[in-house]
């Protein structure tokens, strides 16, 4: 049983350290668990998509970065099953956000891709990660912004390199 105090209004509870050798994983990890968190996705994206559960949001977001993508595929990117995937497009092609197309390579497969309400929605999207961005490093310096945001694209590009290595 811990005895720190519980975390006061305002301030970040963090739970007990796990041993985490590396101070900036532990940070990470705490972002993703929060990030991650479906309370936190549907209330950042409130305004560009109100009432939207985050898989919707996620989906969406994807198709955005992604373009037209199978249904499978898409249900691979969000790590759900077919099923899962069948409910959030359903929902989101009633909302007129996304449609669907037959894929010219195969005639028996289907493609996802946004509507034009559906790229309006998502360009609402990246304005309110935008926002929360500006937020959270508002009492930055103009130079810690571009460090930060250097070595976060490194970091991105030597995740994807180590990734694709655990692969083969």
């Amino acid at each position: 049983m811990s005895s720190d105090p519980p975390a006061q209004a305002g301030e970040p509870d963090v739970g007990a350290p796990l041993g985490y050798r590396s101070a900036g994983l532990a940070a990470m990890l705490e972002v993703f668990a929060l990030w991650g968190s479906s309370d936190f996705i549907t209330t950042l994206t409130d305004d560009a998509a109100p009432g939207m559960d985050a898989g919707s949001v996620t989906a969406l977001t994807l198709l955005g970065r992604h373009g037209e993508l199978r249904p499978s595929v898409l249900a691979l990117k969000l790590r759900v099953g077919a099923s899962n995937v069948s409910k959030i497009t359903r929902r989101l092609g009633q909302d007129n956000l996304i449609e669907r197309s037959a894929d010219t390579a195969d005639g028996r497969a289907g493609l996802l891709r946004l509507t034009d309400q559906g790229q309006g929605v998502v360009a609402g999207l990246v304005d309110a990660g935008d926002r929360m961005m500006h937020a959270i490093q508002a009492e930055w310096t103009q130079a810690e912004r571009d460090t930060f945001a250097q070595l976060l694209t490194r970091f991105h590009t030597d995740a994807l390199r180590f990734s694709a290595a655990q692969k083969t």
